[in-house]
This record gives structure tokens, C-alpha cells and sequence, in this order.
């Protein structure tokens, strides 16, 4: 007999060797013979006794035999494209046995893990700083012929609101007098800052109205009653009139027109005797708020608050005030709001200049004349969303400034001279003792400079210009730099730990 018919004989799948699950037959083969009357159980004994597993014998069902040709045809495609993608595969795996876990590696991977979660949180904390913060780029700024809007927000703790003007220059010469007229909005105070109540608001009014109707009926007492004076060119229709010196002068207003030299050839300002300039001595009592914007030139210039009415002759800008009053004219301030350019949404930045307070008293001078030099950047901001391209004007500016008082005290110094011991011999001292004596007599008083008293803004416009732009950092960079950091710590120490194992041959004992 054949002995290979006697043994049994293990066929194993294919797939064994690629990791996949063990597909152990045992197959005996045994050749029944009619002359015979050996088996496996009598060669070996009983299975159990020769240590073997017997399993019921599995085999592919071949074509034919019951089920369809398609779906056997079906399964040998789908173990040809696992076996190939297993050839891609670059992970090589061990066995659990063969692993050995020690109470130095534990420690290491959660060392590896604090350092993770550090470096993961740190990546997070670096990247909303990236998106928060904008970037800034410096460009030459290129436009001409552009307008600027400077907003200011400004309060006169001991100065009328009638006596507070706004004048502009520019170095192209243009000269605006008076601003306050059009955009700001003044506001009454008394001394104590409070606002002035709606019922003595409506009384002085009511009594300034009362003024200017008994003075009006006195210009037009000897006039014809069917009068229409003319408003040289400064009317808004054909048919208007104007009937005092001061219809001209606001309808000349109205058109921004120089109504200076009215003063001497419009007949009602002549027939009022408004020839003579007279000039308006400081109001008391009363504080004001000025509240409002302009619009400028965007050239270097200057705008101010100074004392007296600002006019026009000559082609320069002269302020009309009495000297004897000066004194009267109080420049204590508080900047609430100065800024250059439309409000950006969502920005809130603090001026340089919002808050400032300058108190003037007898010891500073009593007033005098402050100077703020700014340099004005202009400033764009862009969107960060650059489907919109959304670019936004604005400016930014930084300051210096200056104060020189209208009052500055000075000391005058005399010597009586004379003799210690002999009167004949003069001494003069000069910061020393000599032969004689001498008493010397301090008189202070004060004299006043030759400064206009006010607030003068002074601004230069910088030719370059700066783009501030919002740049987003993707969540994708996020994450990558995630998987680096957990992917590069893994890496390392997995390189410590197999320094630090322990390679020594270990011994089994059986």
C-alpha cells in the first residue's frame, strides 16, 4: 500500500501567506481496498491520541456541481485584486506574540503624548493669532485730487459758541471761513459743562429774534414801502430781495461767496453805517460743544479755532479781535473725537488726540496759543474676501504739539547801591561781595506776546500710503501642520524607544 494513502496530507489556501485567515483541510486520503482492512484510525489510533484535529474536509464546489459558473468566476477576480493590492501593502505587521510592552516604554509614549497635545494646542493658538491679526504693506499713494473729511468733536469749557469759528488754509491756497455754519453743530454750556436746558435755549433766542425785528424796522423806517434792494448777483431767483446788510451777506453765504468788501459798496450795508467794522468783543459765561466734519483738500494745510472773525483782504487771512481782549478769549479744551476719513465698520481705533484735556489758568499764561502738528497716513483697508476686492479709505495720523502762552511773567531787578564803611567808594555787585553794599528789588509783572490765541491743527499729508489687508490661514494648513507635529513625535520616539530597549537575549524555560 501506499504510505502517502495512510498520512494526512494539509492543503492550505493561498491567501495564508498574505496575512489573510487560515484555511487548514485536513484531508485524508484513504485507499479503501476490498483486500484491506487497515484505515487512518488503525495506523494512528484514535485522533485524539495522535495529538491531531480533525475537521470536516471543505471543497470549492467546482463548475457545474450546483452552483453557476458566473459566480465562481466572480470569486477567483476578487482574490486576484486582494492578493494585488497586498503587494502594496508597506506596513509590515507583527504577530501579538512576538510584541513585548515595558514600564519605560509606557512612560515614553505618555511623554509623547503631553508633548502632542502641546504642540497641537500651540498650532491652534498660532493659527486664530494668524487669522486675527492684519497685515500692513507700504504703497506710494498715487491719487490727486481728492477731498479728505476730518471729523472733530471738541468742547470749550469757558467759550461761547458765538465767539467759536472754524477756519481752514490749504498751501494751494484755498481758504474756507467759518465752517461751523454748514456741518457743525454747536452746542450751549454753562460753565459747569452741563448743556443749557431747552426753555433757556428758546428764551435767548426769543430775545435775539426781538433784537434783530426793532433793529430791522429801524433800518426800513425811511424806506419806500415798495423797496427791494438788490443782493448783487448772490440771489437764488429773480424776483428776491435783499433789504439790510445782512440779507446781502447770507445770501452771499449761501453761494460762498467773499462778503468782505460788501461792507463797503452794497448801499444798505452803506445806508446802516456797516462801513466801519465793528468789532465784537468776547462773550462770558457760557461753554460750547462743536460737533460736526468738513471736507478739505487733500493737501497740507491747517484748521482752527482762534480768536476773532476770520476775514479776507488782500488775498490773506487776517483775524479781526481787540488786543485789550484777548485775555478773554479762553482755550481750555477737551478733544473728544479727532480723525481723518469715513468711520471704518467693525474698527473702533482711539485717536491719538480723543481724551486730551489742556486747562489754561492765570499761572499757565491765562491763554494763549496751542499748535497740534499732525502727519496724516493715508490708510486703505482691504477686504479679506478677494472675490469682493472691497477697498475702504480712511487715515490714520500721529502728533506733536506746542503751547506758548499770551501772558509770560517777567522780574525786574534794582540795586540800591551804597557803602559798608566808607561812603565815598561805590561798589557794584555782580553775583559777588566787593567794597561796597547793595539790596536788590525783584518786581514781577506781565507782558504780553504777540500770539493770536486759538487752536491751530497743523497736518502734512504723507505721500506714501498704507494697505491693511486681513489674510485668512485655511483650516487645511491647520491641519496639516496637526498631522506633521503627531506624525514627526510618533516618529521620534519610536527611534527613542528603541535606544532605550532592553536588546539582551531573554531565555524560556520549558
Amino acid at each position: 500500500m501506499d504510505p502517502s494513502s495512510r498520512y494526512p496530507q494539509q492543503v492550505y489556501d493561498s491567501s495564508y501567506y498574505g496575512g489573510d485567515r487560515k484555511m487548514d483541510e485536513e484531508v485524508y486520503v484513504a485507499a479503501y481496498s476490498s483486500t484491506t482492512s487497515h484505515n487512518v484510525n488503525d495506523y494512528y489510533g484514535s485522533p485524539a491520541a495522535a495529538g491531531l484535529r480533525q475537521r470536516r474536509p471543505h471543497f470549492p464546489t467546482p463548475p457545474g456541481s450546483g452552483s453557476s459558473h458566473e459566480s465562481y468566476e466572480k470569486e477567483s477576480k476578487k482574490l486576484q485584486t486582494r492578493k494585488i493590492v497586498r503587494k502594496l501593502d508597506i506596513f509590515t505587521k507583527i504577530e501579538t506574540d512576538m510584541t513585548v510592552k515595558t514600564e519605560r516604554g509606557g512612560m515614553i509614549t505618555l511623554i509623547s503624548y503631553i508633548i502632542i497635545g502641546c504642540l497641537v494646542l500651540a498650532e491652534f493658538i498660532t493659527w486664530k493669532m494668524q487669522n486675527a491679526h492684519p497685515t500692513e504693506h507700504v504703497v506710494v499713494e498715487t491719487s490727486l485730487g481728492k477731498k479728505m473729511r476730518i471729523n472733530l468733536n471738541i468742547t470749550f469749557p469757558a467759550l461761547a459758541c458765538e465767539d467759536v469759528h472754524v477756519d481752514v488754509m490749504d498751501v494751494a491756497g484755498d481758504s474756507q471761513v467759518s465752517m461751523e455754519d454748514d456741518t457743525f453743530v454747536k452746542r450751549r454750556l454753562h460753565l459747569d459743562g452741563t448743556p443749557l436746558g431747552s426753555s433757556e435755549i428758546t428764551a435767548a433766542s426769543k430775545q435775539i429774534k426781538k433784537r434783530e425785528e426793532e433793529r430791522r424796522k429801524a433800518i426800513m423806517k425811511g424806506l419806500a414801502s415798495d423797496y427791494c434792494g438788490p443782493c448783487y448777483g448772490a440771489q437764488a431767483n429773480e424776483t428776491d430781495c435783499c433789504q439790510t446788510c445782512d440779507d446781502v451777506i447770507a445770501a452771499y453765504k449761501v453761494k460762498k461767496w467773499n462778503s468782505n468788501d460788501l461792507l463797503r459798496v452794497a448801499e444798505q450795508c452803506l445806508r446802516e453805517g456797516r462801513e466801519k467794522i465793528d468789532i465784537k468783543r468776547m462773550s462770558k459765561g457760557e461753554g460750547c460743544n462743536l460737533d460736526g466734519y468738513m471736507l478739505v483738500n487733500r493737501v497740507a494745510g491747517n484748521f482752527h479755532i482762534a480768536m476773532g472773525e476770520a476775514v479776507e483782504k488782500n488775498g490773506r487771512h487776517v483775524h479781526q479781535f481787540i488786543p485789550e481782549d484777548a485775555p478773554n478769549f479762553n482755550v481750555s479744551h477737551i478733544i473728544h473725537q479727532l480723525s481723518f476719513g469715513l468711520p471704518i465698520p467693525g474698527r473702533s481705533e482711539r485717536g491719538a488726540l480723543d481724551g486730551v484735556i489742556k486747562i489754561v489758568t492765570e499761572d499757565t499764561g491765562t491763554t494763549g496759543l496751542f499748535q497740534y502738528f499732525l502727519k496724516v497716513v493715508p490708510t486703505y483697508y482691504k477686504s479679506h474676501k478677494a472675490a469682493k476686492q472691497a477697498i475702504m479709505e480712511t487715515n490714520r495720523f500721529f502728533v506733536t504739539e506746542r503751547f506758548r502762552p499770551l501772558m509770560t511773567e517777567v522780574a525786574d531787578e534794582h540795586y540800591a547801591l551804597g557803602t559798608e564803611h566808607n561812603e565815598d567808594v561805590i561798589g557794584v555787585h555782580a553775583g559777588g561781595k566787593g567794597g561796597g553794599s547793595s539790596h536788590a528789588h525783584h518786581e514781577h509783572h506781565k507782558i504780553q506776546n504777540a500770539v493770536l490765541p486759538g487752536i491751530f491743527f497743523v497736518y502734512d499729508i504723507y505721500p506714501f500710503a498704507l494697505e491693511v489687508s486681513k489674510t485668512t490661514v485655511p483650516l487645511s494648513h491647520l491641519l496639516i501642520r496637526i498631522m506633521a507635529v503627531v506624525g514627526g513625535v510618533i516618529s521620534l520616539t519610536g527611534i527613542v524607544i528603541s535606544f532605550s530597549a532592553d536588546t539582551r537575549p531573554r531565555t524560556r524555560s520549558v
